[in-house]
């Protein structure tokens, strides 16, 4: 199981196999956005998805034109969005905003269903990869 330390690293891995991804590359052309994922007890990390490519963030709020999501969880539920075996009904983002102790969406719902193909992509490259 990964440790609240573990997303920072997770999230770089997933960033830099996701910029392989030719159709990442082509869902996200029209995307600009930032994701903020916060582990209840550990740490934030920023990720921001442009047409220029996905990248781990230290200072995002320097790009006013992004829209923000900010997702809060325990480390067991990110635990389970990196997870390729998770159980029924905690097997992706959108489910785990569902699911009790789960995703919490504090900000941005509109922008993460607009731009939900492309999170949902960024994830499932990253579980394929371990």
């Amino acid at each position: 199981m990964m440790n609240g330390q573990a997303l920072p690293e997770r999230l770089l891995l997933f960033c830099a196999r996701a910029n392989t991804d030719a159709e990442l590359g082509h869902i996200s052309r029209g995307a600009d956005v930032i994701v903020r994922a916060e582990c209840i007890g550990g740490t934030t990390t920023w990720m921001s998805i442009s047409a220029e490519g996905v990248a781990a963030e230290t200072n995002p709020l320097t790009r006013h034109s992004a829209e923000t999501i900010v997702l809060r969880a325990p480390v067991s539920a990110w635990a389970e969005l990196a997870d390729p075996d998770a159980a029924p009904r905690r097997h992706d983002l959108l489910a785990l905003t569902k699911a009790p102790g789960g995703i919490e969406i504090v900000e941005g719902r509109t922008s993460l269903i607009r731009h939900l193909r492309v999170l949902n992509r960024i994830v499932e490259i990253g579980r394929s990869n371990g």
